[in-house]
């Protein structure tokens, strides 16, 4: 029983070790040696989940995702259908069986911050933003989760807590967006590429 016990313990204690939160000095450490600021571009392939408690099934999708800084982003779902989103010069672009729309960022300071937003959670770059949000770090098995909570009261409406984690390597490989009403979207990367020539047609729109 002695025995047991201490097993027990021993458990209990690398199991808190591996997740547990970060002090004020580890997470400055650790968002100085993250990737995030050398990544002039990326390029994966993504899994997403969506779901909604309205509905039984989770929504499943795939696709590909491009990153060149500053600031262009595509979103090209592949399966279960083809769309596309692309960040690009202050606007969005809504590709979709071969029509295009426009809607200007510029013009809207909520949706400037949405794609600051969207481009920051997947090159890292989020975990700088101090003025718009703030951040915790906790070790959660393998992975460094980075809770980002909104500052913004805008962007709190749309997403009360991002969560990003990250890799040994310290790349980012899943982003899980967490709406108000507990609905969520989890996007899990996979054939993750940086810094290689990103053809400039990738982000032209039609």
């Amino acid at each position: 029983m002695r025995i047991l016990k201490f097993i027990f313990i021993l458990f209990s204690c690398q199991l808190f070790a591996q997740n547990a939160t970060f002090s004020t000095s580890e997470a400055t450490a650790f968002k100085e040696s993250t990737k995030a600021k050398n990544i002039e571009n990326l390029q994966a392939d993504f899994k997403q989940l969506k779901f909604m408690k309205t509905m039984e099934k989770s929504v499943e999708s795939d696709g590909h995702i491009w990153y060149a800084s500053p600031g262009k982003l595509k979103w090209s779902y592949t399966s279960p259908y083809d769309y596309e989103l692309l960040f690009k010069d202050s606007s969005l672009y809504i590709i979709e069986d071969g029509k295009t729309r426009k809607m200007n960022t510029g013009d809207s300071e909520l949706f400037e911050k949405m794609g600051e937003l969207v481009a920051g959670s997947f090159n890292g770059r989020i975990l700088e933003m101090d003025e718009l949000f703030r951040t915790d770090f906790a070790r959660e098995g393998k992975f460094v989760k980075a809770t980002v909570t909104p500052k913004d009261e805008n962007l709190a409406e749309m997403f009360s807590e991002i969560r990003i984690f990250f890799n040994a390597e310290k790349y980012i490989e899943k982003v899980k967006l967490i709406e108000p009403s507990g609905d969520y979207t989890e996007i899990k990367m996979s054939n993750f590429k940086t810094n290689q020539n990103i053809p400039a047609s990738v982000f032209d729109h039609k």
